[in-house]
Protein backbone atom coordinates (compact mmCIF):
# COMPACT_ATOMS: atom_id res chain seq x y z
CA UNK A 1 0.00 0.00 0.00
CA UNK A 2 1.30 2.97 -0.78
CA UNK A 3 -0.43 6.26 1.47
CA UNK A 4 -0.24 9.88 -0.06
CA UNK A 5 -1.66 13.17 1.27
CA UNK A 6 -4.99 14.71 -0.47
CA UNK A 7 -2.74 17.89 0.35
CA UNK A 8 -0.09 16.78 -1.56
CA UNK A 9 0.81 13.79 -4.19
CA UNK A 10 3.35 11.72 -4.37
CA UNK A 11 6.33 12.58 -6.09
CA UNK A 12 5.96 9.67 -8.82
CA UNK A 13 2.69 11.05 -9.77
CA UNK A 14 3.78 13.57 -10.77
CA UNK A 15 7.04 13.03 -12.31
CA UNK A 16 7.82 12.70 -16.04
CA UNK A 17 7.15 11.56 -18.51
CA UNK A 18 3.30 11.21 -18.98
CA UNK A 19 1.48 10.11 -21.71
CA UNK A 20 1.41 12.15 -24.50
CA UNK A 21 3.59 14.47 -22.40
CA UNK A 22 0.22 15.80 -20.72
CA UNK A 23 0.59 15.95 -16.74
CA UNK A 24 -1.82 14.20 -15.01
CA UNK A 25 -2.10 12.43 -11.14
CA UNK A 26 -3.16 9.00 -13.06
CA UNK A 27 -1.06 9.32 -16.56
CA UNK A 28 2.87 9.16 -15.43
CA UNK A 29 4.81 6.31 -16.30
CA UNK A 30 7.02 6.89 -13.28
CA UNK A 31 4.44 6.12 -11.23
CA UNK A 32 3.03 3.46 -13.14
CA UNK A 33 5.87 1.55 -13.26
CA UNK A 34 7.12 1.24 -9.56
CA UNK A 35 3.23 1.38 -8.07
CA UNK A 36 2.27 -1.38 -10.07
CA UNK A 37 0.26 -4.23 -7.80
CA UNK A 38 -0.20 -1.37 -4.53
CA UNK A 39 -2.85 0.12 -3.02
CA UNK A 40 -3.43 3.71 -3.21
CA UNK A 41 -4.35 5.54 -0.08
CA UNK A 42 -5.25 9.49 0.41
CA UNK A 43 -4.67 10.11 4.30
CA UNK A 44 -3.59 13.43 5.61
CA UNK A 45 -1.30 12.42 8.82
CA UNK A 46 -1.22 16.55 9.83
CA UNK A 47 -4.33 16.03 11.00
CA UNK A 48 -5.34 14.45 14.51
CA UNK A 49 -8.18 12.43 12.84
CA UNK A 50 -5.76 11.03 10.26
CA UNK A 51 -3.12 9.71 12.74
CA UNK A 52 -5.86 8.10 14.29
CA UNK A 53 -6.94 6.03 11.34
CA UNK A 54 -2.79 5.63 10.44
CA UNK A 55 -2.97 3.92 14.08
CA UNK A 56 -5.78 1.70 12.96
CA UNK A 57 -3.86 0.90 9.48
CA UNK A 58 -0.45 -0.20 11.74
CA UNK A 59 -2.18 -2.48 14.00
CA UNK A 60 -3.77 -4.28 11.04
CA UNK A 61 -0.20 -4.41 8.84
CA UNK A 62 2.86 -6.53 9.54
CA UNK A 63 5.25 -3.86 7.84
CA UNK A 64 5.49 0.58 7.88
CA UNK A 65 8.10 1.46 5.72
CA UNK A 66 9.13 5.28 5.01
CA UNK A 67 11.84 7.11 3.84
CA UNK A 68 11.16 10.96 5.23
CA UNK A 69 13.95 12.39 6.83
CA UNK A 70 14.96 11.06 10.39
CA UNK A 71 12.20 12.96 13.02
CA UNK A 72 9.57 13.42 11.08
CA UNK A 73 8.04 10.03 12.18
CA UNK A 74 8.08 11.05 15.52
CA UNK A 75 6.85 14.16 15.02
CA UNK A 76 3.54 12.72 14.09
CA UNK A 77 3.49 9.98 16.59
CA UNK A 78 5.10 7.34 14.76
CA UNK A 79 8.47 6.48 15.53
CA UNK A 80 9.41 3.51 16.20
CA UNK A 81 9.10 3.39 19.82
CA UNK A 82 5.43 4.40 19.37
CA UNK A 83 4.47 2.32 16.49
CA UNK A 84 6.03 -0.54 18.73
CA UNK A 85 3.00 0.57 21.42
CA UNK A 86 0.11 0.07 18.54
CA UNK A 87 1.89 -3.33 17.54
CA UNK A 88 4.44 -4.79 19.57
CA UNK A 89 5.59 -7.18 16.84
CA UNK A 90 5.75 -4.23 13.95
CA UNK A 91 8.64 -4.15 11.89
CA UNK A 92 9.26 -0.95 10.44
CA UNK A 93 11.63 0.07 8.08
CA UNK A 94 12.98 3.84 7.88
CA UNK A 95 15.22 4.76 4.58
CA UNK A 96 16.64 7.79 5.12
CA UNK A 97 20.03 9.57 3.59
CA UNK A 98 22.61 8.74 6.39
CA UNK A 99 20.76 7.31 8.69
CA UNK A 100 18.91 8.02 12.51
CA UNK A 101 22.56 7.93 14.08
CA UNK A 102 25.87 9.61 13.78
CA UNK A 103 26.38 13.80 13.75
CA UNK A 104 25.38 13.75 10.51
CA UNK A 105 22.14 12.15 10.96
CA UNK A 106 20.13 15.51 10.50
CA UNK A 107 21.49 16.52 6.72
CA UNK A 108 19.05 17.29 4.41
CA UNK A 109 19.82 14.82 1.94
CA UNK A 110 18.76 13.70 -1.59
CA UNK A 111 20.54 10.97 -4.47
CA UNK A 112 23.21 13.64 -5.80
CA UNK A 113 24.22 13.92 -1.80
CA UNK A 114 24.46 10.04 -1.03
CA UNK A 115 26.02 9.10 -4.30
CA UNK A 116 29.07 12.03 -2.93
CA UNK A 117 29.49 11.16 -0.04
CA UNK A 118 29.57 7.42 -0.85
CA UNK A 119 32.41 7.55 -2.90
CA UNK A 120 30.56 6.81 -6.14
CA UNK A 121 30.66 9.55 -7.52
CA UNK A 122 34.55 10.17 -6.97
CA UNK A 123 35.32 7.15 -9.07
CA UNK A 124 32.37 7.88 -11.52
CA UNK A 125 34.00 9.32 -15.00
CA UNK A 126 36.89 9.58 -17.26
CA UNK A 127 40.96 10.13 -16.25
CA UNK A 128 41.60 14.29 -15.68
CA UNK A 129 38.00 14.86 -15.78
CA UNK A 130 35.79 15.83 -12.98
CA UNK A 131 33.47 13.39 -10.90
CA UNK A 132 30.06 12.74 -12.37
CA UNK A 133 27.14 11.39 -11.08
CA UNK A 134 25.51 8.24 -11.90
CA UNK A 135 22.88 9.73 -13.91
CA UNK A 136 19.95 7.27 -13.00
CA UNK A 137 19.63 8.06 -9.33
CA UNK A 138 21.67 5.01 -8.31
CA UNK A 139 21.10 5.50 -5.01
CA UNK A 140 17.65 4.82 -4.69
CA UNK A 141 17.55 1.83 -6.26
CA UNK A 142 20.07 0.38 -4.17
CA UNK A 143 18.70 1.77 -1.15
CA UNK A 144 15.14 0.31 -2.52
CA UNK A 145 16.75 -3.22 -3.07
CA UNK A 146 18.94 -3.29 0.38
CA UNK A 147 15.76 -2.28 2.21
CA UNK A 148 13.40 -4.98 0.85
CA UNK A 149 16.28 -7.63 1.34
CA UNK A 150 16.28 -6.42 5.33
CA UNK A 151 12.93 -6.88 5.29
CA UNK A 152 12.32 -9.99 4.58
CA UNK A 153 14.94 -11.03 7.20
CA UNK A 154 13.37 -9.13 9.98
CA UNK A 155 10.31 -11.15 8.83
CA UNK A 156 12.01 -14.24 8.83
CA UNK A 157 13.51 -13.25 12.37
CA UNK A 158 9.84 -12.58 13.42
CA UNK A 159 8.60 -15.92 11.46
CA UNK A 160 11.68 -17.20 14.47
CA UNK A 161 11.22 -15.51 17.49
CA UNK A 162 7.85 -13.53 17.06
CA UNK A 163 9.60 -10.45 17.64
CA UNK A 164 9.36 -7.46 15.25
CA UNK A 165 12.18 -4.65 14.98
CA UNK A 166 13.20 -1.35 13.84
CA UNK A 167 15.12 -1.37 10.50
CA UNK A 168 17.75 1.80 10.25
CA UNK A 169 18.48 1.97 6.66
CA UNK A 170 21.10 4.73 5.41
CA UNK A 171 21.10 5.06 1.75
CA UNK A 172 24.74 6.30 1.44
CA UNK A 173 25.89 3.15 3.55
CA UNK A 174 23.84 0.90 0.61
CA UNK A 175 25.39 2.90 -1.70
CA UNK A 176 29.23 2.50 -0.08
CA UNK A 177 27.85 -1.50 -0.16
CA UNK A 178 27.82 -2.00 -3.60
CA UNK A 179 31.06 0.18 -4.72
CA UNK A 180 32.48 -3.50 -4.84
CA UNK A 181 36.25 -4.19 -4.21
CA UNK A 182 37.23 -0.40 -4.76
CA UNK A 183 36.80 0.07 -1.20
CA UNK A 184 38.45 -2.42 -0.14
CA UNK A 185 41.78 -1.63 -2.14
CA UNK A 186 42.28 0.91 0.47
CA UNK A 187 41.51 -1.03 3.30
CA UNK A 188 44.09 -3.65 2.07
CA UNK A 189 46.28 -1.66 -0.16
CA UNK A 190 46.04 2.10 1.16
CA UNK A 191 45.03 3.02 -2.38
CA UNK A 192 42.65 5.40 -3.88
CA UNK A 193 41.28 4.25 -6.95
CA UNK A 194 41.03 7.20 -9.29
CA UNK A 195 38.54 7.80 -12.65
CA UNK A 196 38.78 5.34 -15.34
CA UNK A 197 36.00 6.29 -17.81
CA UNK A 198 35.49 2.89 -19.69
CA UNK A 199 38.67 0.97 -18.67
CA UNK A 200 39.76 -1.91 -16.50
CA UNK A 201 42.07 -1.68 -13.97
CA UNK A 202 43.99 -5.64 -15.34
CA UNK A 203 42.98 -5.82 -18.99
CA UNK A 204 42.30 -4.87 -22.37
CA UNK A 205 40.92 -3.89 -24.74
CA UNK A 206 37.99 -3.28 -22.38
CA UNK A 207 35.39 -0.39 -23.08
CA UNK A 208 32.62 1.02 -25.63
CA UNK A 209 33.13 0.92 -29.28
CA UNK A 210 31.48 2.88 -31.69
CA UNK A 211 30.02 1.61 -34.89
CA UNK A 212 28.40 1.83 -37.84
CA UNK A 213 25.13 4.24 -38.00
CA UNK A 214 24.60 6.75 -35.77
CA UNK A 215 24.91 6.38 -31.70
CA UNK A 216 25.04 2.46 -32.26
CA UNK A 217 27.93 1.33 -30.11
CA UNK A 218 28.84 -1.97 -28.61
CA UNK A 219 30.69 -2.78 -25.31
CA UNK A 220 33.89 -6.01 -25.47
CA UNK A 221 35.91 -7.18 -22.57
CA UNK A 222 38.61 -8.96 -23.54
CA UNK A 223 40.19 -10.66 -20.16
CA UNK A 224 42.63 -13.35 -21.22
CA UNK A 225 44.51 -15.17 -23.87
CA UNK A 226 42.70 -17.01 -25.26
CA UNK A 227 39.31 -14.56 -25.99
CA UNK A 228 42.36 -12.39 -27.04
CA UNK A 229 43.04 -15.06 -30.00
CA UNK A 230 39.59 -15.13 -30.63
CA UNK A 231 38.99 -11.86 -30.86
CA UNK A 232 41.76 -11.20 -33.54
CA UNK A 233 40.25 -13.94 -35.68
CA UNK A 234 36.72 -11.96 -35.42
CA UNK A 235 38.57 -8.59 -36.74
CA UNK A 236 40.43 -10.87 -39.36
CA UNK A 237 43.73 -10.67 -37.68
CA UNK A 238 45.09 -7.29 -38.75
CA UNK A 239 48.94 -6.71 -38.74
CA UNK A 240 48.30 -4.62 -35.49
CA UNK A 241 47.35 -7.93 -33.37
CA UNK A 242 50.54 -9.62 -34.02
CA UNK A 243 52.62 -6.15 -32.68
CA UNK A 244 54.76 -7.21 -29.50
CA UNK A 245 53.07 -4.23 -27.95
CA UNK A 246 49.78 -6.16 -27.63
CA UNK A 247 51.90 -9.70 -27.33
CA UNK A 248 50.62 -10.09 -23.88
CA UNK A 249 47.58 -9.22 -21.55
CA UNK A 250 49.70 -6.69 -19.65
CA UNK A 251 51.40 -5.20 -22.29
CA UNK A 252 47.97 -4.60 -24.14
CA UNK A 253 46.62 -2.73 -20.53
CA UNK A 254 49.81 -0.45 -20.68
CA UNK A 255 48.96 0.57 -24.27
CA UNK A 256 44.97 0.39 -23.94
CA UNK A 257 44.85 4.42 -25.64
CA UNK A 258 46.34 3.31 -28.72
CA UNK A 259 44.46 -0.16 -28.55
CA UNK A 260 41.23 1.30 -28.38
CA UNK A 261 42.00 3.77 -31.35
CA UNK A 262 42.46 0.58 -33.40
CA UNK A 263 39.91 -1.70 -32.15
CA UNK A 264 37.10 1.53 -33.25
CA UNK A 265 38.39 1.72 -36.13
CA UNK A 266 37.20 -1.50 -37.10
CA UNK A 267 34.08 -1.37 -35.26
CA UNK A 268 32.96 2.01 -36.49
CA UNK A 269 32.59 0.13 -39.67
CA UNK A 270 30.10 -3.10 -38.43
CA UNK A 271 27.15 -3.49 -37.56
CA UNK A 272 26.92 -3.92 -33.45
CA UNK A 273 24.27 -6.73 -33.49
CA UNK A 274 26.13 -8.91 -36.26
CA UNK A 275 29.68 -8.70 -34.73
CA UNK A 276 28.13 -8.75 -31.17
CA UNK A 277 27.06 -12.49 -32.43
CA UNK A 278 30.43 -12.79 -34.35
CA UNK A 279 32.20 -12.27 -30.97
CA UNK A 280 29.85 -14.39 -28.65
CA UNK A 281 29.75 -17.38 -31.02
CA UNK A 282 33.90 -16.63 -30.84
CA UNK A 283 33.99 -16.94 -26.88
CA UNK A 284 34.65 -12.95 -26.76
CA UNK A 285 32.48 -11.27 -23.96
CA UNK A 286 30.45 -8.59 -26.18
CA UNK A 287 27.38 -7.09 -26.26
CA UNK A 288 25.42 -4.31 -28.53
CA UNK A 289 24.67 -1.08 -26.44
CA UNK A 290 20.56 -1.07 -26.85
CA UNK A 291 18.80 2.51 -26.57
CA UNK A 292 15.32 2.65 -24.73
CA UNK A 293 13.11 1.80 -28.11
CA UNK A 294 15.71 -1.25 -28.79
CA UNK A 295 15.09 -2.42 -25.14
CA UNK A 296 11.69 -2.28 -25.45
CA UNK A 297 11.48 -3.82 -28.38
CA UNK A 298 13.88 -6.46 -27.54
CA UNK A 299 12.51 -10.03 -28.75
CA UNK A 300 14.81 -11.97 -25.99
CA UNK A 301 13.48 -9.94 -23.28
CA UNK A 302 9.71 -9.88 -24.59
CA UNK A 303 9.47 -13.98 -24.69
CA UNK A 304 11.00 -14.20 -21.15
CA UNK A 305 8.05 -12.51 -20.43
CA UNK A 306 10.40 -9.57 -19.15
CA UNK A 307 7.79 -6.76 -19.56
CA UNK A 308 4.03 -7.14 -18.24
CA UNK A 309 1.09 -5.41 -20.78
CA UNK A 310 -0.90 -3.80 -18.27
CA UNK A 311 -4.23 -2.04 -19.02
CA UNK A 312 -3.89 1.70 -17.32
CA UNK A 313 -7.00 2.71 -18.58
CA UNK A 314 -7.35 6.41 -18.55
CA UNK A 315 -7.04 7.43 -22.10
CA UNK A 316 -3.23 5.55 -21.37
CA UNK A 317 -4.65 2.09 -22.86
CA UNK A 318 -2.26 -1.13 -22.64
CA UNK A 319 1.55 -0.20 -22.04
CA UNK A 320 4.19 -2.52 -21.17
CA UNK A 321 5.75 -2.09 -18.39
CA UNK A 322 9.11 -3.57 -16.99
CA UNK A 323 8.99 -6.74 -14.02
CA UNK A 324 9.78 -5.15 -10.72
CA UNK A 325 10.69 -8.21 -9.75
CA UNK A 326 13.00 -9.58 -12.56
CA UNK A 327 13.37 -13.35 -11.31
CA UNK A 328 12.00 -16.57 -12.86
CA UNK A 329 10.43 -18.72 -9.94
CA UNK A 330 10.01 -22.50 -11.38
CA UNK A 331 6.90 -23.24 -8.01
CA UNK A 332 5.45 -19.84 -8.71
CA UNK A 333 2.94 -18.94 -11.52
CA UNK A 334 3.82 -15.90 -13.52
CA UNK A 335 0.72 -13.13 -13.52
CA UNK A 336 0.54 -10.19 -14.62
CA UNK A 337 0.15 -7.23 -11.72
CA UNK A 338 -2.46 -4.66 -11.45
CA UNK A 339 -2.03 -0.96 -12.84
CA UNK A 340 -0.99 1.55 -10.72
CA UNK A 341 -3.22 2.73 -8.69
CA UNK A 342 -5.65 6.16 -9.34
CA UNK A 343 -4.92 8.84 -6.27
CA UNK A 344 -6.80 6.99 -3.40
CA UNK A 345 -8.49 4.38 -5.07
CA UNK A 346 -8.48 1.87 -2.41
CA UNK A 347 -10.06 4.27 0.44
CA UNK A 348 -12.99 2.25 1.04
CA UNK A 349 -11.60 -1.19 0.82
CA UNK A 350 -8.84 -0.93 3.35
CA UNK A 351 -10.24 1.76 5.41
CA UNK A 352 -13.43 0.39 4.81
CA UNK A 353 -13.79 -3.41 4.86
CA UNK A 354 -9.93 -4.25 6.13
CA UNK A 355 -9.86 -1.52 9.04
CA UNK A 356 -14.05 -1.68 9.69
CA UNK A 357 -14.79 1.44 9.68
CA UNK A 358 -18.17 2.72 8.93
CA UNK A 359 -19.26 4.15 6.08
CA UNK A 360 -20.85 7.24 7.81
CA UNK A 361 -17.48 8.00 9.24
CA UNK A 362 -15.73 7.43 5.89
CA UNK A 363 -18.07 10.02 4.59
CA UNK A 364 -16.81 12.58 7.53
CA UNK A 365 -13.32 11.86 7.03
CA UNK A 366 -13.72 12.47 3.50
CA UNK A 367 -16.04 15.83 3.84
CA UNK A 368 -13.50 17.11 6.13
CA UNK A 369 -10.68 16.21 3.33
CA UNK A 370 -8.75 13.96 5.79
CA UNK A 371 -9.09 11.35 3.31
CA UNK A 372 -9.90 11.49 -0.41
CA UNK A 373 -10.86 13.82 -2.55
CA UNK A 374 -8.06 14.95 -5.53
CA UNK A 375 -5.35 17.22 -4.11
CA UNK A 376 -5.37 21.04 -5.23
CA UNK A 377 -1.19 20.46 -6.12
CA UNK A 378 0.03 20.58 -9.67
CA UNK A 379 -0.75 17.34 -11.83
CA UNK A 380 3.04 18.26 -12.63
CA UNK A 381 5.45 19.43 -15.08
CA UNK A 382 5.75 18.38 -18.74
CA UNK A 383 9.12 17.24 -20.51
CA UNK A 384 10.55 20.15 -22.18
CA UNK A 385 10.61 19.00 -25.91
CA UNK A 386 11.68 22.11 -27.01
CA UNK A 387 15.17 21.51 -25.02
CA UNK A 388 15.82 17.62 -25.67
CA UNK A 389 15.53 18.24 -29.56
CA UNK A 390 18.15 21.82 -28.86
CA UNK A 391 20.39 20.03 -26.99
CA UNK A 392 20.23 16.72 -29.46
CA UNK A 393 19.64 14.83 -26.10
CA UNK A 394 16.75 12.29 -27.44
CA UNK A 395 14.70 11.28 -30.52
CA UNK A 396 10.53 11.61 -30.86
CA UNK A 397 9.58 8.12 -32.67
CA UNK A 398 6.44 8.77 -33.85
CA UNK A 399 5.59 5.35 -35.33
CA UNK A 400 6.46 3.35 -32.10
CA UNK A 401 2.87 2.29 -31.25
CA UNK A 402 2.90 0.39 -34.37
CA UNK A 403 6.14 -0.71 -33.56
CA UNK A 404 4.84 -2.11 -29.82
CA UNK A 405 2.30 -3.53 -31.36
CA UNK A 406 3.92 -5.96 -33.92
CA UNK A 407 6.40 -7.22 -31.06
CA UNK A 408 4.15 -7.41 -28.30
CA UNK A 409 1.10 -8.62 -30.79
CA UNK A 410 -1.86 -6.86 -28.62
CA UNK A 411 -3.42 -3.49 -29.12
CA UNK A 412 -0.57 -1.33 -27.44
CA UNK A 413 -2.08 2.02 -26.39
CA UNK A 414 -5.75 1.19 -27.07
CA UNK A 415 -7.81 1.57 -23.90
CA UNK A 416 -10.25 -1.58 -23.38
CA UNK A 417 -11.54 -1.83 -19.37
CA UNK A 418 -8.81 -1.06 -16.82
CA UNK A 419 -7.20 -3.90 -15.21
CA UNK A 420 -7.92 -2.05 -11.52
CA UNK A 421 -7.54 -6.02 -9.58
CA UNK A 422 -10.13 -4.82 -7.23
CA UNK A 423 -11.08 -6.83 -4.61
Amino acid sequence: MTIESAKKPGGLRVSMPFKDNKPGLDRSGFFAYFNANKYSLSLDLATPKGREVARKLISWADIVAENFSPGVMEKWGFGYEDVKKIKPDIIMASMSGLGHTGPLHDFYMYVPGMEGMSGLTHMTGYPDEPPMLSGFSYGDWTSGATSSAAIMTALFHKKSTGKGQFIDLAGREALIGNVGDIIMDYTLNHRVQNRMGNDQPYFAPHGCYRCIGDDNWINIAVENEEQWTSFCKVIGEPDWCKQEKFGNSFSRWKNRAELDTLVESWTVKQDKFKITESFQKAGVPAGAVLNMKEVNLNSHLIERGFFNVIEHGEGVGKRPIPAQLPAKFNNIDSFTPKRAPRFGEDNNYVFGKLLGISKEDLAALEAEKIIGGAPSFPPGRPTRLNLIQAQDAGQIDTNYISELRAKYKQDIGISGKANNGQP
